[in-house]
């Protein structure tokens, strides 16, 4: 498999330019990331509008694929997932934080993947294209800090009154 990923940190007030930079990257949708059925639901953004009651994960998807990506069913579940691996989707993880520290967000796709028959399948270039030009304008919209991690201006300032970067301040799942 051959993917690509950049983690970033956002403050509460960051998530809407960064919606604003990933829909500058084209005709997009946002997808719930399960579904009651095997079609997409989309949402209205990628901001997280009530904390701790909605699902951190959504996936990422140019309009014109929408018809063609699949869920599938989950076993004992009444829902259904979609595979980054093989549709037309990137995942965005958004971010957990709050006065003591920042989780990290994640923008991840796979560009290519070994299919069932054991050969290497790759996404079409207009997609690899397109996600391409989403990480430059998403990483465009933040600042770089250390280790090729990027953040927003209040996560910066929040990290500035004492929040630790989950992975740079702190070990990853040493806070509860």
């Amino acid at each position: 498999m051959s993917g690509r990923q950049f983690n970033f940190f956002l403050g509460p007030s960051d998530q809407v330019a960064f919606d604003e930079a990933l829909r500058t990257s084209g005709d997009i949708a946002f997808i719930k990331d399960r579904s009651t059925s095997p079609k997409p639901e989309e949402q209205d953004s990628s901001v997280i509008h009530d904390l701790g009651k909605e699902p951190f994960r959504v996936l990422i998807a140019r309009r014109e694929d929408i018809a063609n990506i699949r869920f599938r069913p989950i076993k004992g579940c009444d829902e259904f997932s979609c595979s980054v691996t093989s549709q037309l989707v990137i995942e965005f993880d958004r971010f957990f934080g709050n006065s003591r520290f920042i989780r990290a967000g994640r923008l991840y796709r796979i560009d290519k993947y070994w299919g069932d028959d054991g050969k290497l399948v790759s996404k079409p270039d207009a997609f690899i294209e397109w996600g391409d030009r989403l990480y430059k304008l998403a990483k465009k919209s933040l600042i770089k800090v250390e280790q090729g991690c990027f953040a927003g201006k209040e996560a910066l300032e929040m990290r500035r009154a004492g929040a630790a970067f989950e992975g740079l301040d702190i070990t990853m799942g040493s806070i509860d």
